[in-house]
């Protein structure tokens, strides 16, 4: 019986680990933001940040030992500060006892908080030298710790109404594309299933997938399928006109249009917007320019956010504001004009050092409202070492794009996160493309990296970066370009692998060649230059990453 009770034990153990370990896993860089946040010092004294941030987190997540841990580890790495401790651990018991219970209102963990950290720190006073600059320091703290909660966890309820609000309001893009490419695909295999009863079962596949059913159990219309005739077949066939002319009537509607305007006005009256006045103008370029005149309870920019959503998934027509008037409170007039998406695609070709079974190059390219990232680092060395430091900024910067931060903050911000995680001797070079659709340019960021190239027209240019790697220096400066780009333009970006072995032959020059080569195909041209820069060697002596960008 004993044994039986001290497995069950371990096994409630292990359990709690693994949870703790899954929490950490899927929960790591906002932990990692408690944890910098939390050793923060005003005046030379440690600031109950640490409150706020483990209050705040177990709100709005979950009360975890995880997050205790991080905020007393992040105290504790500044000085030894049993006060605080204390308070950490009084403000967690709070959330454990009532986890199970219902959310808590937010004003109410707020004055808890404020209230723990007053009387803990009025109590100590009393004891030792009492004085009103210390107790008006208590009280402005105390003051600090509830309004900080208090609007962290407000902010965090409205953003989750306004989502809900807008999924609610029934605003879906056009799904015509979508089916139809779905009907496509169940003609081919349909066709196909005539000939024999191995392709009959890959139609079945294929209406699965489109389905969304499990692998393990098909849906019912997957069964009877496979039950079905030949002509059964060609009845769907025949009924696929029928079903596609019933799709596009779907279509977006024409902006210019009455009904369009109609239903814009009805789709921001959902959105307690009043249209007061509406106009598209057509302008050069197959551009449009829109003039709306609204009154609204929201702000100016919550208003921008809403027409911008509403003409998209009305009309299909990406637009962007680019000028705002207030008239009046309340009262706006917002003029936007369209957004021409550029087709860019991204080409590569990569090669691991000989020895190594990774790569110390990593390398993403997304593409995101009106902009599309390219993005590619080097870890120092090579190995799982490098691919792990490489891999790591990759993956945080991918974060960082989907938040509002600016490009300065978002480098910035990743400069001090590398910090963290490195030591003196670790680093990773940085090279950032954004090809920003609306203002037809492409702002390149480096830092450490190796050349960049842009081929416009037949012409090569070169474009350099003086700045030290990332994770080295606090004070982290990199370099900035911007350039116009123009459909048909190529952007190459390489890893310091291309251009070492290059350099190790004197006779080699990379700007040269890619003269020569500078009306290949994408893909072509990051071949030929991972080719040419393994030329003559009889071994692969570092990571080796192109990566080709054609603006199309």
């Amino acid at each position: 019986m004993l044994n039986k009770a001290e497995d069950k034990k371990t096994l409630i153990f292990f359990g709690i680990l693994k949870n703790e370990f899954e929490h950490i896993k899927g929960n790591w860089f906002v932990l990692l933001l408690c944890f910098f946040i939390s050793r923060q010092s005003i005046i030379g004294e440690i600031f109950p940040f640490a409150i706020v941030a483990l209050c705040s987190y177990c709100y709005i997540k979950k009360p975890s030992f995880t997050v205790l841990l991080t905020t007393m580890i992040g105290i504790l790495s500044v000085k030894l500060d049993f006060v605080y401790i204390v308070m950490l651990l009084a403000i967690y018991l709070f959330f454990y006892n009532f986890k199970n219970d219902e959310k808590k209102p937010a004003t109410l963990i707020s004055i808890y908080a404020a209230c723990v950290l007053f009387f803990s720190k009025t109590s100590i006073l009393l004891f030792e030298d009492f004085s009103l600059n210390s107790l008006l320091l208590n009280l402005f703290e105390a003051i600090f710790v509830f309004s900080s909660i208090a609007l962290i966890n407000e902010g965090y309820e409205l953003v989750k109404k306004i989502n809900l609000n807008r999924k609610k309001g029934a605003l879906h893009r056009p799904q015509k594309t979508k089916i139809k490419q779905d009907f496509n695909g169940v003609e081919i295999a349909a066709t196909s299933s005539t000939s024999s009863t191995s392709h009959r079962s890959i139609l079945n596949k294929k209406v699965s997938l489109d389905l969304g059913s499990s692998p393990n159990k098909a849906p019912s219309f997957d069964s009877s399928y496979e039950k079905s005739s030949e002509n059964e077949v060609l009845k769907v066939l025949k009924n696929k006109k029928n079903i596609l002319n019933g799709v596009r009537s779907k279509k977006a509607l024409n902006i210019f249009s009455d009904k369009a305007k109609k239903k814009i006005k009805e789709q921001l009256l959902w959105q307690n917007i009043n249209l007061k006045f509406f106009e598209v103008m057509p302008e050069e370029e197959d551009k449009i320019c829109l003039s709306f005149t609204v009154k609204s309870d929201k702000t100016s920019k919550e208003s921008i956010e809403a027409i911008t959503l509403i003409v998209r998934n009305l009309c299909g027509v990406r637009i962007k504001c680019t000028e705002k008037v207030v008239v009046a409170k309340n009262y706006y007039v917002l003029k936007f004009k369209s957004i021409k998406k550029v087709k860019v695609k991204t080409y590569t070709a990569t090669a691991t050092k000989d020895g190594s079974e990774v790569s110390g190059d990593s390398y993403a390219h997304a593409s995101r409202s009106d902009k599309y990232y390219i993005v590619l680092c080097d870890g120092i060395g090579s190995g799982e070492e490098a691919y792990s430091e490489s891999n790591g900024a990759v993956g945080m910067l991918s974060r960082f794009l989907y938040t509002d931060f600016t490009e300065d903050q978002i480098l910035k911000t990743l400069n001090s996160l590398l910090l963290l995680k490195f030591d003196e001797e670790r680093y990773v070079t940085f090279d950032l493309q954004i090809i920003d659709y609306s203002l037809k340019e492409v702002r390149l960021y480096k830092a450490g990296a190796s050349p960049s190239y842009i081929l416009s027209g037949g012409t090569v240019e070169k474009i350099e970066s003086h700045s030290l790697p990332m994770g080295i220096l606090e004070n982290f400066e990199y370099n900035v370009f911007k350039r116009v780009v123009r459909k048909d333009d190529v952007i190459i970006m390489v890893s310091d692998g291309i251009i070492d072995s290059i350099n190790l032959d004197s006779k080699k020059s990379l700007d040269k060649y890619l003269e020569l080569i500078a009306h290949d195909d994408p893909q072509t041209l990051a071949n030929s230059i991972l080719s040419y820069a393994l030329r003559g060697q009889s071994k692969i002596i570092d990571d080796m990453t192109v990566l080709v960008t054609k603006i199309g």
